[in-house]
C-alpha cells in the first residue's frame, strides 16, 4: 500500500486495491483490521444498533429482508454485503442506496491513511478487510440506527468479527470453506456463531444445527433464540418473541426469495428496540430483492435464470426451485464453478433438472477447467453429447442463446462470478 496515494477517480482506488492484495485471496484474523479500526474509528458505535447475520447460505436473503423492512420504517440504516456483482458500491448501502463514488474515494483516502498512521507500523489489509473498514467508516459517519452486517467467511476471525453483534443471527450451516473453517459440521458451525456475543440475542435460523452451537452460545452467556423451539414459520404464520420477551405472532405475505430464512430475519426485527409494525414487516418482506437469487430475466425471447448457487444445500434449494417452475421446452445450463467448491455433489443434485450442460472455465487462483466439471458428468453417466466445453463465460453464453429456442430456458449458476459475468453482459445488451 501507499502512504502518499490521492486518487479522486473510485476505478483508481479499486485498481490500486486489487494490485495490492487479490480480491480471492483469503487471509482470516481480526489483527490487522483491529490495529487500522483503532486509528481510524472513534470510540463511539458504527450504530445504535448492529445486526450480524452468518451462516453457509441465505446471508444475501436475510439481508434482504432485514433491510427492506428497515426501508419502510424510517429508521437510519446501512448494509455491508459481498462480493459485489456489477459495481463494488454495491457492497456498502446506506438508506438502501449503494454509497456514491465520492464518498467512497474519501472513505479509501482516510483507511489508506489510517493504514500508514505517523508513528505506527503500516498495516496491509486484505482486499474484504479494507472493504470492511470501508463500511465501518462511512456508517459510523452517518448516525446510524441500524448496521446490517454481512459475514463474509466464517464468522468467529472474519473482518466483520471486529464489531460487537447487539443481534447475531445463523442461518444454516453446511460443510463449505472447509480448508479454512473446519472438516465436520460440529467445527464449522463453531465457527460461524462466533459472531455471538455474551448477554446478547443470537438467532439460529437452521431447524437443525450441531449441538455445538448451543454449546458455544452457553458457554459465553448468549440468549440463544432457535428455529423450532423459540421462533417458527408453520403454514404462513410467524411465531416468535418481542423485543420484551413476549409471545408475538404475524401473519406472512407471499415473497418473492427464499422462504428459507424469513422467520429468523422477522424474528432479528422483533428483538430490535424499535417499535416497528406488523404491517411494516409484512411490506417490507413482500418488497425484498436480491440480484442473482433466482433472478428471472428475458434475453432473445428465452427465459433466462440466475442464481449464485455454489455449495450442495444452495443447489438442493436451486433444484427445488426449479420444479416449481416446469418448462415447455429443455433446461440448458452454464455452469462455470471455482475449484474450491464441492462441485461434485453441486451437479449430483441438478443433474436431474437439466438436460445440457454449457462448461465454462474459471481463471485464477481458485479456477476450475470446464474440462474438470465435464469429467464429473461423465463419471456420473451422462452421455458425452449432452455437455460441452467453453474457454469462457461469454463464448457459452451467447451459443446457447443461439442453440436455445423460445420455449426452452437458461439456467446460470455456479458462482458469484459466473452470474456477475451473464448480467454484466445483460446490461451492456
Amino acid at each position: 500500500m501507499g502512504a502518499n496515494l490521492s486518487f479522486t477517480c473510485l476505478d483508481d482506488w479499486l485498481h490500486w486495491l486489487e494490485q495490492q492484495h487479490p480480491c480471492n485471496t483469503i487471509e482470516l484474523g481480526l489483527s490487522r483490521i483491529r490495529q487500522v479500526a483503532s486509528r481510524l474509528l472513534d470510540k463511539s458505535p458504527i450504530a445504535k444498533q448492529i445486526i450480524t447475520i452468518s451462516g453457509t447460505n441465505g446471508k444475501g436473503s436475510t439481508v434482504a429482508y432485514i433491510s427492506s423492512i428497515l426501508q419502510q420504517t424510517g429508521l437510519r440504516y446501512g448494509t455491508l454485503t459481498s462480493p459485489h456483482l456489477l459495481r463494488f458500491n454495491e457492497r456498502i448501502s446506506l438508506q438502501g442506496e449503494p454509497v456514491d463514488d465520492d464518498r467512497l474515494c474519501a472513505a479509501f483516502d482516510r483507511v489508506n491513511r489510517a493504514c500508514y498512521h505517523a508513528g505506527n507500523p503500516p498495516v496491509q489489509l486484505t482486499y474484504f478487510e479494507f472493504n470492511t473498514i470501508l463500511a465501518f467508516d462511512l456508517m459510523q459517519r452517518a448516525d446510524l440506527d441500524v448496521a446490517v452486517l454481512e459475514v463474509g467467511l466464517g464468522g468467529r476471525l472474519d473482518a466483520v468479527n471486529l464489531i460487537d453483534a447487539d443481534i447475531a443471527v445463523l442461518t444454516s450451516i453446511g460443510l463449505d470453506h472447509q480448508d479454512w473453517l473446519g472438516h465436520d459440521l460440529a467445527s464449522i458451525a463453531r465457527e460461524k456463531a462466533g459472531i455471538f456475543r455474551s448477554g446478547k440475542i443470537a438467532i439460529c435460523g437452521d431447524p437443525e444445527p450441531p449441538q455445538s452451537v448451543a454449546e458455544y452460545a452457553n458457554q459465553i452467556g448468549a440468549n440463544l433464540l432457535c428455529k423450532g423451539i423459540d421462533f417458527d414459520d408453520l403454514k404462513q404464520e410467524w411465531s416468535g418473541l418481542d423485543n420484551t420477551g413476549q409471545p408475538s405472532n404475524l401473519s406472512l405475505p407471499q415473497v418473492k426469495l427464499s422462504t428459507m430464512n424469513v422467520a429468523a430475519a422477522v424474528q432479528a426485527i422483533k428483538s430490535l428496540p424499535f417499535a416497528i409494525s406488523d404491517q411494516t414487516i409484512i411490506t417490507g418482506l413482500q418488497q425484498a430483492y436480491l440480484a442473482g437469487r433466482f433472478q428471472i430475466e428475458s434475453v432473445a425471447g428465452k427465459q433466462v435464470i440466475l442464481d449464485v448457487a455454489h455449495n450442495p444445500q444452495a443447489a438442493a434449494h436451486l433444484a427445488s426451485q426449479l420444479q416449481c417452475y416446469p418448462v415447455t421446452g429443455q433446461t440448458w445450463a452454464i455452469v462455470a464453478m471455482l475449484s474450491d467448491k464441492d462441485y461434485a455433489s453441486v451437479i449430483a443434485h441438478l443433474l436431474p433438472h437439466i438436460d445440457y450442460w454449457q462448461l465454462a472455465s474459471t481463471v485464477g487462483p481458485r479456477g476450475l477447467l470446464a474440462e474438470t466439471l465435464g469429467s464429473t458428468l461423465a463419471d456420473m453417466g451422462l452421455k458425452r453429447e449432452r455437455w460441452q466445453c467453453y474457454d469462457t463465460i461469454e463464448g457459452a453464453f451467447c451459443d446457447t442463446i443461439q442453440r436455445t429456442t423460445v420455449v426452452d430456458r437458461v439456467l446460470v449458476f455456479g458462482s458469484f462470478v459466473t452470474v456477475a459475468e451473464i448480467l454484466q453482459q445483460l446490461t451492456s445488451r
